[in-house]
């Protein structure tokens, strides 16, 4: 344990450059951490953010982790590394290898709260095993705005307080699996219909709104221990009409860091993303943070802008950062205080690596990741029911073929899933031995109307997936659901692996069957739910 005179010792041997390296997490392409080593070894930065790019499976999680952390060990003051990962649920690394769990929609649905801690214990203890040591999650958004491109199913729904009792219980788990919890995106991004990979996002809300809604999951995060508030690049022109929140002091240092009394680290979301990389210089962005109150400044590697000089931009913000300490435009004190939180985390709670679990632990992950994701699916409108055994049954994709592949081609983030919710869900289907007619998205369009006045039942499968400046085809899906719903509304049965808003598109007496996720266990489980219908 280093006491306070040991970490201030620390912090004043460290030079200017080694002090701003503390103050930056940042990305490298591809599997060959090599990349970013130069970086390493000049400023000796505070960590990396690790994607699916950078390893695909737990032997080569382990192994970059044990190169990155090795590099950090051999710089001057042997600073050890955060590794950060969105494994939060509906976006996932070392898939599919990892467990995700159903993701935070779907568990905020359940009953039992209680079962999120569950889930993020498994979720740290996989990605700490492998020295992933800092989860960059929960989501501790609320769903104010259902139709958020980006947020949806990562957020644990649009109850505050419920949220807050899921942010909670997710904080528990990753402490009882040694990793680090990310509260994001301070101070909400679910009530915004932009996405901040694209655009600044405009909230009007007052700071009482606040408080009553989109801060309370935050502040019942912080209660419950968790490490670091990660920022959003969101604009609330009631509290501060000229910063988004990443670049505001009166929200990160007056709100956050004096009326929630978050003593934690302040994470700035991506600065590559377009609502900050479109509106300002990226060099000058990350001081702008820096004196906004953000501890350390995170530059992900962002896959929709393929730019080829990343690196190097990397190195220009290092760069600028150092030249403001030396100029005095950022204030040495200032940086000491952001060094003494970084370290005091670093060199006091957090982990580098755990053991690789056994197979029996990996064997519990894979239970405790089923039963849960079983105990999510739910029926929300009951209409034909129970599900006929006889007859003819049909069972169609809503959504375009191609759509999936199109989103997550060499895509870093997100759902990293190699088949599609619907491909999971087919597949359980056939392995039971039960008899459906299956067609996809052009097949249903042109299917002659007679056999689906002649089918038994007809299920229609809709999906949604939360991917960083894209879109998943939405309005497709639900225009041919509606189509067949409103026709055959008796026999119809919508099974969404998705969020459950789209319900109030058909007719009252559609099933609506929800699993409220697009993750491969999911859609597995709505299968089994189908199957099992009489007994739902």
């Amino acid at each position: 344990m280093h006491t306070t005179n040991d970490i201030k010792s620390i912090i004043n041997k460290m030079s200017v450059k080694q002090k701003v390296g503390q103050l930056f997490l940042l990305a490298y392409p591809g599997k060959n951490p090599e990349i970013i080593k130069p970086l390493i070894d000049e400023y000796g930065i505070a960590g990396c953010y690790i994607s699916q790019d950078n390893a695909e499976t737990f032997d080569e999680a382990e192994q970059i982790s044990s190169k990155l952390q090795a590099m950090a060990s051999q710089t001057q003051n042997g600073i050890p590394l955060i590794l950060g990962v969105d494994q939060e649920g509906s976006w996932g690394v070392l898939v599919p290898e990892s467990h995700t769990g159903p993701g935070n929609l779907a568990l905020g649905a359940l009953s039992d709260s209680i079962r999120v801690a569950d889930m993020y214990r498994v979720l740290g203890e996989e990605m700490l095993s492998v020295g992933y040591n800092a989860l960059l999650g929960p989501c501790a958004d609320v769903n104010l705005t259902p139709d958020s491109p980006i947020i949806g199913a990562r957020s644990f729904g649009e109850d505050p307080e419920k949220v807050a009792r899921c942010v909670a219980y997710a904080v528990q788990g990753c402490t009882v699996s040694g990793a680090l919890a990310t509260l994001k995106h301070f101070p909400g991004h679910g009530s915004t219909s932009g996405d901040t990979h694209r655009e600044i996002p405009r909230v009007e809300r007052t700071l009482y709104e606040l408080f009553k809604t989109d801060l309370l999951p935050f502040i019942k995060g912080v209660e419950a221990g968790a490490d670091i508030v990660m920022t959003s690049h969101i604009l609330y022109p009631k509290i501060d009409p000229e910063n988004p929140a990443t670049l505001s002091p009166v929200i990160l240092k007056d709100i956050l860091r004096n009326r929630i009394g978050f003593k934690g680290i302040i994470l700035s979301d991506s600065m590559n993303m377009g609502a900050i990389r479109k509106f300002y210089d990226p060099a000058e962005s990350t001081l702008l943070a820096l004196k906004a109150g953000v501890d350390i400044v995170m530059l992900s590697e962002e896959h929709y802008d393929h730019s080829a000089d990343y690196l190097d931009k990397q190195l220009a913000s290092l760069r600028k950062a150092e030249e403001a300490v030396k100029s005095g435009k950022l204030s040495v004190q200032e940086v000491d205080e952001k060094l003494f939180r970084i370290l005091s985390l670093k060199l006091n709670k957090m982990q580098l690596r755990t053991p690789r679990l056994s197979a029996q632990r990996y064997s519990e992950a894979e239970r405790i990741q089923n039963d849960i994701s079983d105990q999510c699916v739910q029926v929300l409108q009951k209409g034909l029911w129970p599900l006929p055994k006889a007859g003819t049954r049909i069972c169609i994709n809503a959504a375009p073929e191609t759509a999936y592949r199109s989103l997550t081609n060499a895509r870093g983030i997100g759902p990293n899933q190699k088949k599609t919710a619907y491909e999971y869900f087919k597949e359980t289907l056939e392995k039971s031995g039960e008899n459906f007619i299956y067609l996809n998205h052009n097949e249903a369009l042109a299917e002659n109307e007679d056999r689906f006045k002649r089918a038994e039942a007809i299920l229609i499968v809709t999906e949604d997936y939360p991917l960083p400046g894209e879109d998943f085809p939405k309005a497709e899906q639900e225009k041919l659901a509606q189509k067949l719903a409103t026709k055959y509304a008796e026999k119809t049965v919508i099974v969404g692996l998705r969020s459950p808003y789209e319900i109030k598109l058909y007719p009252k007496n559609v099933t609506y069957l929800c699993a409220f996720s697009s993750r491969g266990c999911a859609a597995k489980s709505a299968a089994k739910a189908i199957l099992q219908f009489p007994q739902m």
